[in-house]
């Protein structure tokens, strides 16, 4: 009894209890068991989820694939893009349309040479993890074949193309075709309906007799690029082309053909933008891009051209034809000073191109006559200037005498004269002899000598 009484005694006086240390031990440890726990359930129901929306997308790519199969009219199978929404989760649905020749050849409208042969659907889906990871994504393509011959035995087919300046599809763009204007070449009438061009800028004229036809375009406010064989080289609003077809074979007309930018031609001095200035009764701008042309149109009206992105160049008169007015022409060790290109759509939000011009300040005698008349002459030797192919004038009136006035000329070298050659007044000739300006004020890219005024471009704007 003794015995037990005393082993009690000890254990009570020796028992501690559990320390601080051992309860955030356990505690650490639970937390890392809950931690591994936790994200075990949570990559399990993100991969279910993830799952699920990939079956989602699946089946919208099939469904678009299965209304390509079931469609009667391949023709109306294009390019296309929407968002639908399921379970609350947008998913974006992008279906692209090719026409395959039995070349081989794949392309929007199908022009690869022979016959349009089936028509390559692709569905992408794509949606996003929703911060759960990267979009992701599913692609499924089919190959469908049209239910019967596109084209009859012993006939062709014109493809028509209709791209606007980023290469995309101009959609609504009306057709129009008929036998060549010259050397028809068995052609005939076109009796299928011949559609406006679809959302890839297509459209087609079937069962088409052999020979040569005319095709033009037609859309308000669109112009082409100026690279149609019917207008080539000078944009339009009714481009059109000529091809040949053969039987049983494809024949394409494609054309650049896109919404107009309108554009107000105006002359300025780069160095000298708000000075006013007295103008010539004539006055023209060329825009330029790359080895093309545009023009020339008169300063004070509204023109309208194909948006090139890069847009063009502006100068002042015909630089075709006198190559001073085009500052890049000039040599110089140091480069041209003048920017010579405008953007594409022009000054500060306006219809604004403005072709860089220099202005001259002149004062003509107090018994001069009140106009002037400039002729561009050729340049002196190693000047820079490359001077003009075909002779330019410009005609000053109603200029005031004895005091200065600012006047604006293209670049290039000028002989200034006052006077009239010959005044029919009242029945009576009187003629008067041109006399040289020599009050010409000297000034940077104003060079005046003792009979003519070099203008040149190559000063820093």
């Amino acid at each position: 009894m003794l015995r037990l009484t005393a082993l009690l005694r000890d254990a009570r006086e020796h028992d501690d209890g559990v320390s601080i240390v051992e309860v955030l031990v356990a505690m650490t440890v639970f937390a890392m068991i809950a931690a591994g726990v936790a994200m075990g359930i949570a990559s399990s129901l993100y991969l279910t989820h993830g799952s699920r929306s990939r079956e989602v997308a699946i089946g919208l790519a099939q469904d678009g694939i299965d209304r390509a199969r079931t469609s009667t009219n391949l023709f109306g199978v294009v390019d296309g893009t929407s968002v639908q929404r399921v379970a609350g989760i947008d998913y974006r649905v992008v279906q692209t349309a090719r026409w395959v020749a039995s070349s081989g050849t794949a392309n929007a409208c199908g022009s690869g040479g022979g016959p349009l042969a089936y028509k390559r659907v692709a569905m992408t889906i794509s949606w996003s993890a929703g911060g759960r990871g990267a979009d992701q994504s599913v692609a499924m393509n089919s190959m469908v074949a049209p239910t019967s011959a596109v084209t009859a035995a012993g006939l062709g087919t014109i493809i028509v193309s209709v791209s606007r300046v980023d290469g995309s599809g101009n959609q609504g763009a009306v057709v129009s075709i008929a036998p060549a204007a010259t050397n028809p070449d068995g052609a005939g009438p076109v009796t299928s309906t011949v559609p406006a061009t679809d959302a890839t800028g297509c459209s087609y004229a079937l069962n088409v007799k052999p020979g040569r036809y005319d095709v033009s375009v037609t859309k308000p406010g669109n112009i082409d690029d100026g690279t149609s064989s019917g207008s080539l080289g000078a944009q339009t609003a009714t481009p059109s082309t000529t091809v040949r077809v053969s039987a049983n074979q494809t024949a394409a007309a494609n054309m650049n053909y896109d919404t107009a930018l309108t554009v107000a031609p105006q002359w300025g001095d780069p160095t000298a933008p708000t000075t006013a200035f007295t103008a010539p009764t004539t006055m023209t701008v060329t825009l330029r891009r790359k080895t093309a042309d545009q023009g020339p149109f008169a300063v004070g009206t509204t023109t309208q051209v194909f948006p090139f992105t890069d847009g063009y160049k502006a100068v002042a008169g015909v630089p075709a034809t006198c190559a001073s007015t085009d500052p890049e022409n000039w040599t110089t060790a140091s480069g041209t000073a003048v920017a010579p290109r405008s953007p594409g759509q022009p000054v500060a939000g306006t219809n604004a191109v403005r072709a860089p011009v220099q202005l001259v300040t002149i004062t003509l005698p107090t018994n001069s006559v009140n106009e002037v008349l400039a002729n561009s002459v050729a340049p002196v030797p190693n000047s820079g200037d490359p001077g003009c192919a075909k002779g330019t004038q410009y005609r000053f009136t109603k200029l005031p005498l004895g005091q200065p006035v600012t006047i604006a000329l293209p670049y290039g070298t000028w002989s200034l004269q006052s006077g009239r050659t010959a005044v029919n007044l009242l029945g009576i000739i009187t003629i008067t002899t041109p006399t040289t300006v020599t009050g010409i004020q000297a000034a940077p890219g104003v060079a005046p000598t003792a009979d003519r005024v070099l203008l040149d471009p190559r000063r820093a704007p």
